[in-house]
């Protein structure tokens, strides 16, 4: 079998690479704003993040999975207009949704960081993180449309793009800050994000200009909307619960610390070396089951479409495999060094205690966005949501009863046993559904 002509085999390879280069840009990048910014500003920075991850599942998040699923199922010369009217309709529908909110967010930024995230140092960071929103609308529609195409080499570029032109940026604005005597802060790492969308979005549209495909009839993008609506509704909502839940926990985290004793200061300054070292760390082998993530899912809605349903599930008992031997390698590899990996790059011994404490919940985690991934290419995307709130309801009884009777210990805790049950309940969904088919 030649790698380099299948689709799953050969896009994996793709984005694994390109992610990996992203990951350790972007590890070095969080190293320089740990030690430039601070752990508390770092933290602030980091609290402020939900708020950009809502905005995008609100816009776009559903469409784009959607332009993928029914991207991949137009095949041949003749379908090509249908999947140019599936890009066209996407687009459409995520840039109208984002200038419905834009406005209202900006004018009330103050309030928005005081009452949702209490803190309102957050505000000026959020007047920039909305600028992000409608750039990724445009690069998320057009990545879903090449995912579809099964051009993984496309988005994974553009990934590429984003990640250099950001680091690239604070960098300078670091050297002119420090030039001219100006603190460099929190704004100017939501600044170097922006100015990183803004390359990937002209990289984006550059290359949909290139491509060569009819021009979408409006009876037929008015079709391909309709589609997209249907199917991209209960993934957005998906998407903007758990967002929603996520920017809970952040903003619960601290609070619930300081019931447990300690100051604001500290809070923030553990919420940062949480957030903004050790998850970083234990996220960075993520970036191969994300590839085979975004890769699955075309695949699995097409085999799901021709009825070959003992593919999907040799596919899934793969998956599991492998997810759980390079899960629990690396869970042994962040046991043995996160001590040195906390010292060695950020300086802090914290960080390495929550790198060993998070350790464990590697295998689940690339089981979760691997069945995740399979279940929404079937089409089960009211099960994925409500797997995926039951695992972040979990994690936020944990939070706000767990963390003031035992520390930060508490949400560790929460964490593993949300991703184990999600796991469960996600392989029980799959097997159940392949059972009633074979």
């Amino acid at each position: 079998m030649d790698i380099r002509r299948h689709p799953i085999l050969s896009g994996t390879m793709i984005l694994t690479a390109a992610g990996l280069f992203t990951r350790i840009v972007g590890f070095y990048y969080k190293i320089f704003l740990s030690r430039n910014i601070g752990a508390e500003s770092l933290g602030i920075y980091q609290l402020s993040m939900p708020f950009l991850g809502i905005g995008i599942a609100v816009t776009c998040s559903g469409i784009h999975t959607s332009i993928s699923r029914y991207v991949a199922a137009c095949s041949g010369s003749e379908q090509r207009e249908h999947a140019s009217s599936y890009l066209a309709a996407g687009l459409i529908m995520s840039l109208g949704i984002c200038s419905l909110l834009f406005f209202p967010c900006y004018f009330y930024c103050n309030k928005i960081a005081e009452f949702f995230f209490h803190e309102p140092a957050c505000a000026p960071i959020l007047r920039i993180l909305i600028f992000a929103i409608p750039l990724e609308c445009i690069h998320s529609c057009i990545n879903g449309y090449y995912y579809g195409k099964q051009k993984a080499n496309i988005p994974a570029f553009g990934q590429c793009v984003e990640q250099i032109v950001r680091v690239i940026c604070v960098y300078l604005i670091f050297c002119i800050c420090r030039q001219e005597g100006i603190p460099f802060g929190e704004t100017h790492a939501a600044l170097g994000l922006i100015l990183g969308e803004i390359a990937a979005t002209f990289y984006f549209v550059t290359m949909v200009t290139l491509e060569r495909f009819p021009r979408p009839r409006p009876r037929t993008t008015a079709a391909a909307g309709r589609r997209l609506a249907v199917m991209s509704y209960p993934i957005t909502l998906t998407r903007v619960s758990l967002n929603t839940l996520s920017g809970l926990e952040n903003t619960f985290i601290p609070e619930r610390l300081i019931a447990f004793g300690f100051s604001s200061t500290e809070a923030l300054s553990v919420y940062g070396v949480f957030s903004g070292m050790a998850m970083p760390v234990i996220l960075f082998p993520n970036v191969l089951s994300n590839s085979v993530s975004v890769m699955l899912l075309p695949m699995i809605a097409k085999a799901a479409g021709e009825q070959r349903f003992s593919y999907i599930s040799r596919t899934i008992r793969l998956a599991f495999f492998l997810c759980m031997l390079l899960g629990f390698g690396c869970s042994l590899g962040f046991f043995l060094l996160g001590n040195f990996v906390g010292a060695f790059l950020f300086g802090n011994e914290l960080a390495g205690d929550f790198i060993r404490l998070l350790c464990w919940i590697c295998p689940f985690l690339f089981l979760n966005a691997t069945f995740s991934s399979v279940l929404n290419g079937l089409g089960q995307t009211k099960a994925t949501f409500l797997i995926s709130i039951t695992g972040s309801l979990t994690r936020l009884v944990f939070i706000y009863f767990f963390i003031p009777a035992v520390g930060f210990q508490g949400y560790v805790l929460g964490i593993l046993i949300s991703q184990i049950l999600t796991s469960f309940l996600s392989y029980r969904k799959l097997m159940g559904y392949l059972a009633k088919r074979s």
